[in-house]
């Protein structure tokens, strides 16, 4: 089993606060426009970004909840089955990509607080326990990483690394 990248509930949801809200105070400052329109070279916009956090974090809470990961993502399991993350972010834009941003920034939000609705009565135990104990079904060898590195992957590090490729994005189209 993969070392957690932190150790504690306590860590995880100080780090997890601080990318969200460094995320979001960024958001709150860009225009309809720069969120929408300037795309990069694979034809991401801000939004398209806010969509993909939303689905990685969407799946998360399934997991959470023992529920399978490809579903909550929206995607078909033997793709999600393949690995192959670039194909499953691709079929994510497209069938997300025409979502009106207030309604993507909304899903956002929602899907947020739903995964730290799930945290709240988990202890520090629950968090380095592997994902198979989340996932019995789900094929694959070993156990897997601990649960809190998935949910920190796809919450505090996915955001920091978005809010990057947000910021360069905007900043070029200025």
């Amino acid at each position: 089993m993969a070392e957690p990248r932190v150790k504690t509930k306590a860590e995880l949801l100080s780090d997890i606060e601080r990318a969200w809200t460094a995320l979001n105070t960024a958001l709150g400052r860009l225009t309809e426009a720069q969120l929408t329109t300037p795309a990069d070279a694979q034809g991401w916009t801000a939004k398209d970004h806010i969509i993909h956090m939303t689905a990685w974090e969407h799946s998360v809470v399934f997991f959470l909840q023992g529920q399978p990961r490809h579903a909550g993502l929206g995607v078909d399991e033997a793709l999600y089955q393949r690995g192959d993350e670039d194909e499953i972010n691709a079929v994510i834009r497209r069938q997300r990509h025409k979502l009106p941003l207030a309604d993507a920034l909304e899903q956002f939000r929602d899907v947020h607080q739903q995964l730290l609705a799930l945290l709240q009565p988990l202890g520090d135990a629950d968090l380095l326990k592997p994902y198979r104990q989340y996932l019995p079904a789900e094929p694959g060898t070993g156990d897997g990483p601990p649960a809190v590195n998935v949910i920190y992957g796809n919450t505090a590090e996915h955001f920091s690394e978005h809010l990057a490729w947000i910021e360069a994005l905007v900043d070029k189209a200025a």
